[in-house]
């Protein structure tokens, strides 16, 4: 097992990376420039109005929910005077907040939202006021004159912020760096959210306080100065952290009330806590991390609520752990330096006799860029003249087809939506299919006679990465490589065959519905969203599934596992209203799984099936814990029949 030294090292060099990677934009992909819409990016000009004017041009359209465009910032320092928000107007339905705000900046290091500097709007610590925000559809509608809407809900589907630095500037004591709200699917990726100064440091880097924030996930980030790093409240829906960095906080570096979070690779430097779990419904699941600064006197973990934290090495502080609640006891360190597995209640065991966490492997998911254009290959470079002169309106199977076979390493769509009429192949030569939030659809004529949407095939070659893609329909995994499928939209279901023996990572996304894992393969999931549905929500039928961060939505089986092995870091299991009696979240009939989950609204329990010797089914199951749980191990014993398969 890899030791959590090793992996903060990975993390570090993966951070690095991130820093000095270009993700520059070709001119064709559809997405809204900030420099076409008077933009300066100089450092100069105050670019305020114009990065306000292009977010409505963005936002303004039918298309923002499946087809959102990309507002994009090329490398440049955007000197801004003040709030930015989500919106396409300051009244009107919705209070004019709007879903779909995607901000792509060329370079994290060289793409810089600047705040000016001793802002009379962010002088007051009390009234924090943001620089960027996102913000949730509702029915309300408001007329000059109302109070303006805050802009939480639950509609806030598909935000993004990446490849950007956002700097609040100094003695703006009031600065949130993002206020940010997303729900389903959303992502801020490659981002350093800073303060320019120590003293009057700013209210919160990352402020996820509106209703009702998540799920989202946060990956590759930074925060520097601030009260606190990062502040999240509310009960629902979850939020998913990985490869975070906290450093110079005043206050804390991450404060949660009432929460799910499910984090990975956490690195605080602080001399105030790492983390303080401020209500007792909050859960906050870490794996691999590394907390230092504190004091004798402090403790890096405090709070009322439910922790879970494994591989994690204090320094500095003169208590690990430190929570106000019924029975729990401080975990002091030792000369200074622990590392620590710590959870904060008793641990549940269905079919073994002492819970344990798990500890499957973890892989970075892949991902896949180059700058040099004359490896990028789009479908338009296929079609006839007539069919440029049909636009979106035809099928695009063979110019699609035609892109993916033609060789070169990155197939992009612009934004829009494509139509085919039979199930596209991907072969192994493909790295990237990168959609600018681009729809694949199945003719509305051939539903039924399609088959899979897409099948990736082939033996041997380097990972395939989807991203920013939206499927409506089955996706079949019949390769011996990995396949990536990040911030996408998987509106059917996932499924591999005896041949789809290749890893697979999915990250950021909303579906698929159901996620089938048919055949042995390693799953690696980084805040799955699935939702409603009769069948269970995911299947493993003998494979490897680890999974930070899982939400659900609706009254089914959450998890259905025939063998195999499942480890859940941090789930939200959100029945939203009663439970049919018989009904559980978790069936496991074969193989083992360790579970880490919040519930919210009505529970319903875990089973576990086990076999006597002449094949009879014995089914056991348990509501373990209140809302929250930190650990339930369980071990299924299968049928004869299973074991002599097996």
């Amino acid at each position: 097992m890899k030791t959590c030294f090793f992996s903060i090292a990975l993390t570090l060099v993966a951070s690095f990376a991130s820093l000095t990677l270009a993700h520059a934009l070709p001119d064709d992909t559809g997405v809204i420039n900030a420099r076409d819409h008077g933009a300066a990016g100089d450092g100069v000009t105050d670019d305020t109005e114009a990065l306000r004017k292009v977010v409505r041009i963005a936002l303004d359209r039918e298309t923002r929910y499946s087809k959102p465009p990309f507002v994009y910032l090329p490398a440049g320092t955007y000197r801004v005077t003040g709030p930015i928000a989500g919106k396409v107007a300051e009244h009107g339905w919705s209070g004019g907040w709007r879903s779909g705000l995607i901000v792509w900046g060329e370079n994290r290091e060289k793409t810089i939202i600047q705040l000016d500097s001793n802002l009379p709007a962010y002088a007051n610590r009390d009234k924090p006021q943001y620089v960027f925000a996102t913000g949730s559809e509702s029915d309300k509608r408001t007329k000059p004159g109302d109070e303006q809407l805050s802009g939480g809900g639950n509609r806030a589907f598909r935000h993004g912020f990446y490849n950007l630095t956002i700097d609040v500037g100094a003695d703006n004591p009031g600065a949130v760096g993002i206020d940010f709200i997303a729900h389903n699917r959303g992502a801020i990726e490659n981002v350093t959210i800073r303060s320019g100064d120590a003293k009057h440091a700013g209210h919160t880097g990352l402020k996820l306080t509106r209703n009702w924030p998540g799920p989202a996930m946060y990956k590759n980030l930074l925060i520097e100065g601030f009260d606190r790093g990062i502040e999240v409240a509310h009960g629902e829906y979850g939020n998913v952290f990985e490869h975070i960095t906290l450093r110079n906080q005043l206050v804390a570096g991450l404060v949660n009330k009432q929460n799910m979070l499910a984090i990975r690779g956490l690195v605080s430097e602080n001399r105030v806590p790492a983390i303080d779990v401020a209500h007792a419904n909050g859960l906050v699941v870490v794996v691999e991390g590394r907390f230092s600064g504190g004091g004798p006197d402090a403790a890096a973990v405090t709070g009322s609520g439910e922790v879970y934290l494994r591989d994690i090495t204090i320094e500095g502080y003169g208590k690990a752990v430190d929570l106000q609640r019924t029975g729990a006891k401080p975990v002091a360190t030792q000369a200074g330096k622990a590392k620590i597995d710590f959870y904060s209640t008793e641990a549940f065991a269905l079919g073994v006799d002492q819970a344990k966490p798990m500890r499957l492997p973890i892989k970075e998911t892949p991902t896949f860029w180059t700058d040099d254009r004359s490896r990028w290959v789009k479908p338009q470079q296929f079609l006839t003249e007539a069919q440029r002169a049909a636009g979106e309106n035809q099928d695009w199977t063979d110019a699609l087809q035609a892109a993916l076979d033609d060789g070169r390493p990155v197939v992009y769509l612009p934004n829009g939506s494509y139509r085919v009429s039979r199930t596209l192949t991907v072969p192994p030569h493909v790295k990237l299919i990168i959609g600018f939030q681009s729809a694949i659809t199945p003719d509305k004529d051939n539903v039924d006679k399609i088959g899979p949407l897409i099948r990736f095939v082939g033996t041997g070659g380097e990972a395939t990465v989807v991203e920013h893609v939206w499927f409506s329909g089955h996706v079949e995994h019949a390769a011996s490589r990995a396949i990536a499928l990040r911030h996408v939209d998987l509106q059917g279901r996932y499924s591999n065959s005896k041949e789809g023996t290749g890893d697979l990572f999915i990250e950021d996304t909303i579906g698929p519905k159901p996620l089938q894992i048919m055949h042995a393969q390693n799953v690696y999931a980084r805040q799955l969203n699935i939702e409603f549905g009769e069948k269970p929500l995911i299947e493993n039928h003998g494979g490897t599934l680890w999974l930070l961060g899982y939400k659900t939505e609706g009254q089914m089986i959450c998890l259905h596992q025939t063998a195999g092995r499942t480890e859940l870091l941090g789930g939200l299991i959100y029945p939203l209203r009663k439970v049919p009696e018989g009904v559980v979240a978790f069936l496991i009939e074969g193989g083992d799984a360790a579970l880490s989950y919040a519930m919210s609204g009505p529970r319903y329990p875990t089973a576990v099936c086990t076999h006597t010797d002449k094949g009879e089914q014995i089914l056991t199951t348990q509501q373990a814990g209140g809302r929250s749980t930190a650990l339930v191990s369980v071990k299924a014993t299968p049928s004869p029949k299973q074991q002599k398969r097996d």
